[in-house]
């Protein structure tokens, strides 16, 4: 009889060990699997985010499409369906000098005739006004050619546009056949025509921070630019 309890007590102790160590690594794979949820979850998330912020349009291409909404049916047939193109700011080559807001447009469609440089203007309660020359240049492996200046304007530095945007038509660069990047800068000489620095003088006049929804636009037509 003692025999058989003793039996029955190391049967009884084996089995609570094995269940013991089964608990342990089921709560370990639940652990595992809660950390690998976590991190997919967190990687959705990201794609999510990302996915959204690109998703949204640009507050000036809103207004080309519900203008293109806006038009009468027309035929369209001359065309291969693309009638905008817009490309947001991107990082310039390493070679390139400060100052340039630069476009990434290796994905433009030859069919484009026209061309604008979109900026959003920010309020500088300066009641001044500066002459602004607006000049483009072209990269290609390790040269810039920089073109003559594409046009010139004068701003007053507390008055901006009803659209919020200073819209500059570049339709020219088109002439130079940019490969890749196409880069862009404001230079300004004040009332009593010195030279400003241009520069630091874009920085606080235009919102030029790439991610955010107003940041530098670069937009072709398959017609002439619609200006808003």
């Amino acid at each position: 009889m003692v025999c058989g309890l003793l039996d029955v007590t190391q049967l009884l102790l084996l089995v609570c060990s094995v269940t013991a160590l089964l608990l342990i690594d089921q709560r370990r794979d639940a652990e595992d699997d809660r950390g690998l949820n976590k991190a997919i979850l967190e990687m959705l998330h990201i794609n999510k985010v990302s996915a959204s912020h690109q998703a949204k349009p640009h507050p000036y291409m809103r207004r080309i499409y519900q203008h293109l909404d806006s038009l009468e049916a027309r035929d369209f047939g001359g065309s291969d369906g693309t009638l905008v193109q817009s490309f947001r700011s991107v990082d310039g080559p390493r070679h390139a000098p400060q100052g340039w807001i630069w476009f990434n447009i290796s994905t433009l469609n030859p069919s484009m005739l026209g061309a604008e440089l979109v900026l959003f203007r920010k309020t500088l309660h300066l009641p001044l006004s500066v002459t602004v020359s607006l000049h483009s240049v072209v990269a290609s492996q390790e040269s810039l050619r920089e073109s003559p200046a594409l046009e010139e304007r004068q701003l007053t530095l507390d008055q901006r546009p009803l659209s919020g945007y200073d819209v500059f038509d570049v339709t020219t660069v088109l002439v130079a056949k940019p490969p890749e990047l196409l880069g862009f800068q404001l230079r300004y000489t004040d009332e009593r025509g010195s030279l400003v620095l241009h520069e630091a003088l874009t920085q606080s006049l235009y919102c030029l921070e790439r991610g955010s929804l107003s940041e530098p636009l670069l937009v072709f037509y398959q017609a002439h630019p619609v200006q808003f």
